[in-house]
This record gives C-alpha cells, structure tokens and sequence, in this order.
C-alpha cells in the first residue's frame, strides 16, 4: 500500500462515524516525472560505472597485453667440422733432358745433344774388375767408319769423348795412389776435392786424360774424364762437341742410391 493510500485511509476512518462511504474508487498513482529522470539517470551511471570498469581493465592503445612465454631454451649451434684438405700427391718432375743413368754403375750424368752413349769409343780394357761407359757426339755411321786398326794410345775415334771408369775391389787404396799407379805428367796439376760427398782428387793435363776427377766410393775407384787431344794431333773434334759440354758432363755427374 502506498503512503498517499495509506493517508486517505486514516483520513476516512477517522471520519467514518459521522460518514459512510459506499464505494472508493483510487485511481493508480502516476510515477512524476521526477521518477523517470531519476530511473533513467540510476541506468545511465551504472553503464557508466561498467564502461569506466571495462576501460580500466582494458589495456591503453599503446600496450599489447603479452603473456610471459617461458626463457627461449638456446637452439645449440650445428658445428661444422672441417674436412682435411686432400693433399695432392706431388707430379713426378719430368726427366731432365739428357739425363743418362746406369743401374748397373750406380751413376748418371747429363748428356747435352749430340752427345749419346757409345760402345766403340772405349778407352782401354773392360773387364769384371773394370767397368766403364763412354760418350760421344759422333753419330752411330760416324764412328763406324773410323779406322781403329791404329788405336793403342792415342785414337780419333776417343777425340772429344767423355768417360766413366768404374774399378772394383780396390779396398783402401786413396784416389791419390790410384792415380799414381796410371803414371804421370810434368805438367799435371792435382787438388783435392770431393764429388757428390765422396773424397776425390782433380787431375788436371795427367795421364791419361788432360781432365779427370778420381773418386773413392767404398771399395770402388771411379774416375770420371774426357779425352781433347791437342791440335798437334791433327785430331778434329767431332761435330757438336766441345770442351764445355764435356765440363758440364763432368759436373753433372752423381751416384745413385
């Protein structure tokens, strides 16, 4: 009941002695305009109360609401072992031009052009004991067609020919008393050298040969020479052969393994 009905009864109780009320007819009481501003106005602060709520709760425009992730666990760096470079195998040098080797005398020697092995021009005896290798610049028709019917000492077929002797079984003999066993020259000159690390001695205008080197190689004497004769001899050098060629045939010369 409301107070304005509540009001109006009290008023006609009071007043029902004296008066009889047949019928009352309350008309429903009309909320004032006041109450509907207020209804709206209670509305419009609670949705202001829920915005300001939300907007407080809500992360500003320059934020971006993150959730912590867990500490990034390192990816482990693959580690490239490196490959060994291959090595290439070393080219085999190429054979020296002219280079002439004996299995049999461990030696060699390089040969400039025309200069070739010969099995004619040798000098002297071969045997077990005494080996030896000769080399000319005379073709092979050259030599053939010399005359050697003359040659004990001295012959045109040896002119300009270089030499390797090779004698055996010598034991302690020095290169000094092999040569003095050959002989000598007035005019010889001897120094002590060596040759390819082995004691040797240089014979200069000796026995047999005006230039020669003797080398003692264990219980082997090598010599190693060449033959000019002077021009007296009336013995002309074959042709392509010289007194420097045959120098740097004497130089080149090495033992083998």
């Amino acid at each position: 009941m409301s107070d304005l009905e509540r009001n109006l009864e009290d008023l006609f109780l009071s007043d029902s002695r004296s008066r009889r009320i047949e019928n009352v007819t309350i008309k429903p009481a009309r909320s004032s305009w006041l109450g509907g501003a207020a209804f709206i106005g209670a509305v419009a602060v609670a949705v202001i109360a829920v915005v300001v709520a939300v907007n407080t709760l809500r992360p500003s425009s320059g934020q971006v609401a993150t959730v912590p992730s867990a500490s990034p666990t390192p990816t482990p760096t693959a580690t490239v072992t490196p490959t060994s470079t291959a090595t290439a195998s070393p080219t085999p040098s190429p054979t020296q031009t002219g280079l002439y080797t004996s299995q049999t005398y461990k030696f060699s020697v390089v040969l400039p052009p025309p200069y070739r092995p010969s099995t004619r021009a040798i000098n002297g005896a071969v045997t077990p004991q005494r080996g030896q290798v000769a080399f000319t610049a005379r073709t092979e028709a050259d030599e053939a067609s010399i005359d050697t019917s003359g040659c004990h000492t001295v012959c045109p077929l040896w002119q300009g020919v270089a030499y390797v002797i090779i004698n055996t079984g010598t034991g302690s003999q020095t290169p000094r008393q092999y040569y003095d066993s050959q002989g000598g020259s007035v005019s010889q000159v001897i120094e002590d050298t060596t040759v390819d690390g082995r004691t040797a001695i240089k014979v200069t205008n000796g026995v047999p040969f005006p230039m020669q080197f003797i080398i003692k190689d264990g219980d082997r004497i090598v010599v190693v020479a060449y033959q000019i004769y002077p021009p007296e001899n009336g013995m002309a050098m074959p042709a392509g052969a010289t007194k420097e060629k045959l120098d740097a045939i004497l130089a080149s010369f090495k033992f083998l393994p």
